[in-house]
C-alpha cells in the first residue's frame, strides 16, 4: 500500500462545514445560534423573511446574514440579568 505524503501520522483530513442555501427553522437557528422558537418569532414578525419550498418555510442564508448585519453593536453589561443569574440569586436566598 502507498503512503500519502499529503497526511502525516495522527491527523485526520478536514471536513468543510457546508451550510444549505436554504434552511429550515431548527438549522437557521444553529445558524445565528439562538433557539429555534426565536427563529419563529422573528419569521412571524416579519424581521426575517421566508420562502416556501413544498410547503415547508425556509430562510435563505443570504437572509440570516443581512438580519446579523444589521443588529445594532452592543458592547458593556447587560441591562437585564441572566436567567443563570437570577437563577443563582434564587438559591441564594
Amino acid at each position: 500500500m502507498k503512503k500519502q505524503t499529503n497526511q502525516t501520522s495522527g491527523t485526520s483530513p478536514t471536513v468543510p462545514c457546508v451550510w444549505p442555501r436554504a434552511l429550515r427553522p431548527d438549522l437557521a437557528a444553529s445558524y445565528l445560534s439562538t433557539t429555534p422558537g426565536n427563529v419563529e418569532f422573528l419569521m412571524r414578525t416579519g424581521a426575517l423573511k421566508y420562502k416556501l419550498i413544498a410547503g415547508v418555510r425556509v430562510v435563505l442564508r443570504e437572509e440570516l446574514d443581512n438580519y446579523v448585519e444589521n443588529l445594532p453593536d452592543d458592547t458593556g453589561k447587560l441591562n437585564e440579568p441572566r436567567q443563570a443569574t437570577l437563577a443563582r440569586k434564587r438559591l441564594a436566598a
